[in-house]
C-alpha cells in the first residue's frame, strides 16, 4: 500500500531551503563524536588490554555522548522543519479591498495661480499622480474635475495607469463653463460610488477655495451617507494674480485685478464638518499618506473574496515534524541536558517580523525616553515616549512645535494647556495660543506664567493684524495705481486707434480711385480674352472628361489606402482635446434638459 501521493516526488521541495545551512553546526557535532571515540580508540592501542577497562570508563563516555546525539537528532528534525517541506496545494481564494477613493480636482481660472510654481493646476496634477502612485494596489479610484459645471473624467476603476495617461491635460482650458462649483463635484463623486456598487467610500477634493454656502451644501450631499471628505489646499495665504495668456491678468467686475489667495478657514471647516481632514499641499506624499491612511485596526475589514479566483498555496508538513521533537524536548528538565534549550531559537518560525532591541528586554519605552531626555537627544526621546505629555515635553524641546501642540491638545490640565500655548505660540498661530492660556486662566486664575505670555501673545497678534492690514492697504494702493495706469494706456490706445483708422480710410480711398482706373482698363482686355478662353475651356473640358473616364478605372488599392490613412490622420489623438470635446458635449446636454425644466435651478458662482 503506498501511503504517498503519485506526485510525490515530483512535487517535493523546501519553501525556505537556506534553512537548511544550519544543519553545518550538526556536522561539526558529529565530527566531535567521532573524534572523541578516536582518543579512546588511541588508548587501547597505547595500553594492555587487561589494564585498560580499569583505566577508561567506557560506560561514562557513553552516557557523556548521548545528550550530543539527542541535541544532533533534535537539531536535525528541527531545521528539517523550519525549511518548510511540501508537497501538496491547497486553493486559497484570492481577496481585493474595496476600498474607494474618488479625487475631485478645481479646475476654475483660479488654479492658474502662480504662487505655487509652476501654477496650482499643474501642483494638482503632481498631487493626482502622487495619490494613483500610494493607491497602486488599493482598492478603486475615480477621477472627477469641475468648473462651472462638474465632469467625470474615469470612473471607479483600479486600473491607475489609466488615469495617469489622462492627468497630464486636467487644466482649466478644456471646461467648458468658467465658474466653481465644488458641490456639483461633489454630487457626481456620489454618483460613480453609486454606480460601483461599493458600500461606502472617501471623498478627496483638491482646490484653493470654496466660499461659505458651498460648506452647507456639500454637507446636505453627505448627510448619512457614511462617505467622509478630505482636502488638500492649493494656494498661499499672499495669493498671486491669475495670468490669462495674451490678455494679460484675471480682472473682476471693476477691472480690478484679482489676487487669488488660499481660502484655507472655510475649507478646514468643511473638513471638520464632513468627517475628514485638511492639509496644505505638500512637496512630498506627506499629505496622501496622512489623508488616506487606513485606521490599523479597521484595515483587513474592507476586503472582499473575488468570485471564481483563487490561487494554490502549498500545505506545510513541518509542524508534524516538530511532533517527533517533544519528547526529547521534555528530556531538557534532566540534568546535563541545558544544551536542549538551543531548540527554542530553532524552532521559532514567526509570520511577522517586529521591530525589537536590547534595551525593550530591561526597560520600558518611557523609561527609556526618560534617559534620552536626560542626556539631551530629545528626538530620540520622542519617539520613545508612549506617554503623550513626556512626548509632548520631548517634542517642544526638539522644536517640533506642531507635534507638540497635537499632543497636549489630547490633555486637558492646565500645564497641558499652558504649554499648547507655548507651542502655538511658536508656530505663530496666536489666536489658539491665546485660547489655550484662556483655558489654562479658567482653571487656575493666578497663573501668572499663562497670563504674562498670553499678554506677549496679544501683543504680537495685534502687530501681525497691523502688518496685514498695512498690507492689505498697500496692495489696495497698488491695485489702485494700476488700473489708474490701465486707463492711461488705454486712453493712449484709443488715440492711437483713432489715428490709425484715419490714415487707414485716406489710404484706402486712393487705393479704390486707383483701382477704378484699372479696372476700366481691363474691363475691355477681359473682354477679348474672355472668348478666348472660353472656346479653349470646352476644348479641355471634353479632354478631360476622358482621362477622368480612364483614370477612375486603373486607380490602384495603394491610393485609396493612401488616401484613407490621410483621412484618418484628421482624427485627433491628444487626450485633453478629447475631454474637452467630451465636456463640452455634456455641457450641453445639461443645458438643453434645464431648458427642458425651466424650474430647475443652479448655483451662481463666481466666473473665476
Amino acid at each position: 500500500m503506498n501511503l504517498l501521493p503519485a506526485d510525490f516526488i515530483e512535487n517535493f521541495h523546501f519553501l525556505r531551503p537556506l534553512c537548511l545551512y544550519a544543519l553545518i553546526p550538526a556536522l561539526v557535532i558529529v565530527m566531535m563524536l567521532r573524534l572523541s571515540q578516536t582518543n579512546q580508540n588511541s588508548w587501547a592501542r597505547a595500553i594492555d588490554s587487561m589494564l585498560l577497562p580499569y583505566l577508561l570508563d567506557k560506560q561514562g563516555g557513553s552516557k557523556q555522548s548521548l545528550p550530543l546525539y539527542g541535541l544532533l537528532l533534535v537539531w536535525t528534525l528541527s531545521v528539517l522543519a523550519l525549511a518548510g517541506p511540501v508537497w501538496q496545494k491547497a486553493p486559497v481564494p484570492v481577496q481585493t479591498r474595496e476600498d474607494a477613493v474618488v479625487i475631485i480636482l478645481d479646475l476654475s481660472l483660479s488654479m492658474y495661480a502662480t504662487d505655487l510654481a509652476p501654477n496650482r493646476a499643474v501642483r494638482a496634477q503632481r498631487k493626482i499622480m502622487d495619490i494613483l502612485q500610494y493607491r497602486k494596489h488599493e482598492g478603486q479610484t475615480g477621477l472627477v474635475v469641475y468648473a462651472g459645471d462638474a465632469h467625470s473624467v474615469t470612473p471607479m476603476t483600479d486600473d491607475v495607469e489609466t488615469i495617469s495617461n489622462l492627468v497630464p491635460s486636467l487644466q482649466p482650458s478644456i471646461m467648458p463653463v468658467a465658474g466653481s462649483d465644488p458641490a456639483a463635484g461633489v454630487r457626481l463623486a456620489q454618483e460613480l460610488l453609486a454606480n460601483s456598487l461599493l458600500p461606502h467610500g472617501r471623498l478627496l477634493l483638491l482646490t484653493d477655495g470654496i466660499i461659505n454656502s458651498d460648506i452647507e451644501s456639500i454637507s446636505k450631499l453627505l448627510a448619512g451617507t457614511g462617505d467622509t471628505l478630505s482636502v488638500i489646499g492649493f494656494g498661499t495665504d499672499a495669493g498671486a494674480p491669475v495670468p490669462m495668456g495674451q490678455t494679460g491678468y484675471l480682472r473682476d467686475d471693476s477691472n480690478a485685478i484679482v489676487i487669488a489667495r488660499l481660502e484655507r478657514t472655510p475649507l478646514q471647516q468643511l473638513a471638520a464638518t464632513t468627517g475628514g481632514k485638511y492639509m496644505d499641499a505638500q512637496l512630498t506624499d506627506a499629505d496622501v499618506s496622512t489623508l488616506l491612511a487606513q485606521d490599523v485596526f479597521k484595515e483587513n475589514e474592507n476586503l472582499k473574496a473575488v468570485e471564481d479566483r483563487k490561487f494554490d498555496a502549498w500545505k506545510e508538513t513541518g509542524p508534524w515534524i516538530l511532533l517527533l521533537v517533544l519528547p526529547l524536548a521534555a528530556l531538557a528538565f534532566r540534568r546535563g541536558w541545558l544544551l536542549v534549550l538551543l531548540l527554542g531559537v530553532m524552532t521559532l518560525n514567526p509570520p511577522k517580523t517586529y521591530a525589537w532591541e536590547w534595551h525593550d528586554m530591561w526597560e520600558r519605552k518611557d523609561q527609556q525616553g526618560s534617559k534620552a531626555f536626560a542626556t539631551g537627544d530629545f528626538a530620540s526621546a520622542a519617539a520613545r515616549f508612549k506617554d503623550p505629555s513626556w512626548r509632548a515635553a520631548a517634542e517642544y524641546r526638539s522644536q517640533d512645535f506642531q507635534a507638540a501642540a497635537t499632543d497636549l491638545s489630547k490633555l486637558n490640565d492646565p500645564e497641558s494647556s499652558y504649554n499648547r500655548g507655548n507651542a502655538l505660540a511658536h508656530l505663530a498661530q496666536y489666536e489658539a495660543a491665546i485660547e489655550a492660556y484662556k483655558q489654562t486662566l479658567a482653571q487656575v486664575p493666578d497663573h501668572q506664567d499663562a497670563r504674562h505670555n498670553m499678554e506677549i501673545v496679544e501683543k504680537l497678534l495685534k502687530k501681525q493684524q497691523e502688518e496685514q492690514e498695512k498690507q492689505k492697504d498697500q496692495q489696495k494702493g497698488d491695485d489702485q495705481q494700476q488700473k489708474q495706469d490701465k486707463q492711461n494706456q488705454d486712453q493712449q490706445d484709443k488715440d492711437k486707434q483713432k489715428q490709425d483708422k484715419q490714415d487707414q480710410q485716406n489710404q484706402q480711398n486712393q487705393q479704390n480711385q486707383d483701382k477704378q482706373k484699372q479696372d476700366k482698363d481691363k474691363q475691355k482686355q477681359d473682354k477679348d480674352q474672355q472668348q478666348q478662353d472660353q472656346d479653349k475651356q470646352d476644348k479641355n473640358d471634353k479632354k478631360d472628361q476622358n482621362e477622368e473616364k480612364q483614370s477612375s478605372k486603373s486607380q490602384k488599392p495603394d491610393e485609396k489606402e493612401q488616401a484613407m490613412q490621410q483621412w484618418l490622420m484628421r482624427i485627433p489623438d491628444d487626450p485633453g482635446e478629447l475631454l474637452r470635446n467630451k465636456f463640452r458635449y455634456q455641457s450641453q446636454k445639461q443645458q438643453f434638459q434645464q431648458s427642458q425644466n425651466p424650474g430647475q435651478q443652479t448655483a451662481k458662482k463666481q466666473s473665476w
